[in-house]
């Protein structure tokens, strides 16, 4: 699928053409739901939650079952989860994955029990985290690494859902978390002063990676024909603004290169204004490509969410209805919320697994540790309230800043 074969450090695309910021600013105030906006008939097929590695639980069910269980209830149609062969510890609470860790094969962990009865809620599509499976960071990005076991899991892992849930119509949607820190390792904030061979090197070895990944999905969807499964892979990003200031990215460096079903932006960067969420996404459109299955520049927001410790409730309502007016705008098929349970201290201290009180959380969260609901999520849960419609004017009063 590579197609300018090897080559990360060839030239890319000329920059996209922007859309001008203050029509930008014209459309959102259009499509923001505290404005007047419609909402979608569909937007609980759009709208999801993220769950792993929340730091607090509210059930004695297994940890993975209890979130997928509470996504289901809230009314989304739309849930990410974590999967991996090596360590789950984001799930431990209440949980047996264990007994299949470290076997070596990820199908083996969706075949699990607790997979199997996440899995059999009528999610209609399901996003999967599958960090790379190569064993250190020195081996992913050698120049003789061509991928095979990656590819092959790949293979088996769609090959059993799409056996598995052939007589649903359910999408599964196979991704990475947050390329751009992959690519980057150690270097961080140092990352502009890595010599352009090792750049160079990086690159190519991602989209070797990449494409990798996406053979073994269309292997599989080769093979299976008689489905309604779908399963999908997407590369994730999440620095893309820094490409506009020259540094070497995964959109502007790999992802010209590699034909992908979808591409997913933990974003970030881009969520200081509407302009910067806007033009953030018409970057990813111009620099990816796409497979024939996707048939479009498809771009989906993988990860949003605002940390709402100490922040008061009209400053994160206004700013999801800002998000929401150019996700709906623009037609984003997938908008995932970053988190059901919120994963980070406010002391950094995650290695600490006991469940933590609300004051001890930094608060990216849709559920607190009470149960009772974010401001956020209250804020999503009206939005689900009144798909198909506008807001009536007496909940754009009691919302609205």
């Amino acid at each position: 699928m590579i197609l300018a074969p090897g080559r990360g450090g060839a030239a890319a695309p000329a920059g996209p053409a922007l859309t001008p910021a203050d029509e930008i600013r014209a459309r959102v105030r259009r499509a923001r739901p505290l404005h007047g906006g419609q909402l979608p008939a569909d937007l609980r097929d759009k709208l999801g939650l993220t769950h792993y590695d929340g730091h607090y639980h509210l059930t004695n069910k297994p940890f993975l079952i209890e979130g997928a269980e509470a996504i289901h209830r809230l009314g989304m149609n739309v849930a990410k989860f974590w999967l991996r062969e090596d360590e789950l510890p984001g799930y431990a609470y209440n949980s047996r994955l264990k007994e299949v860790l470290h076997g070596g094969r990820l199908v083996d962990v969706l075949k699990h029990e607790e997979y199997r009865k996440a899995l059999e809620l009528p999610f209609r599509t399901v996003m999967l985290e599958v960090f790379p499976l190569v064993g250190n960071k020195q081996s992913f990005f050698s120049g003789t690494n061509d991928f095979k076991d990656e590819e092959d899991q790949f293979h088996e892992v769609a090959c059993y859902l799409l056996k598995t849930y052939r007589d649903r119509g359910i999408t599964f949607i196979l991704q990475h978390w947050e390329g751009d820190w992959m690519l980057r390792r150690e270097e961080g904030g140092t990352w502009g002063q890595v010599p352009a061979a090792e750049v160079d090197r990086r690159c190519d070895a991602f989209i070797r990676w990449l494409a990798a990944r996406q053979r073994g999905v269309e292997r599989a969807r080769r093979e299976i024909k008689e489905t309604k499964c779908r399963v999908l892979h997407a590369a994730e990003v999440n620095r893309v603004w820094d490409g506009m200031a020259g540094l070497p990215t995964l959109t502007n460096r790999v992802l010209p290169h590699v034909a992908l079903d979808l591409v997913s932006w933990s974003s970030y960067d881009g969520m200081k204004d509407e302009v910067a969420t806007w033009q953030g996404i018409e970057i990813i459109r111009h620099f990816m490509r796409p497979s024939p299955v996707s048939g479009a520049r498809t771009v989906y927001i993988g990860e949003v969410g605002k940390p709402e410790k100490d922040v008061p409730a009209a400053e994160i309502i206004d700013w999801w209805d800002r998000a929401m007016g150019v996700f709906l705008a623009m037609d984003i098929p997938y908008i995932v919320h970053w988190e059901l349970y919120c994963n980070e201290p406010a002391d950094g201290t995650k290695e600490d697994r006991r469940p933590r009180k609300a004051e001890e959380m930094r608060g990216f969260w849709y559920l607190r540790p009470d149960g009772s609901l974010s401001h956020g999520g209250g804020y999503l849960d009206t939005l689900l309230k009144h798909a198909g419609s506008s807001l009536p004017q007496d909940v754009i009063r009691k919302l609205r800043p």
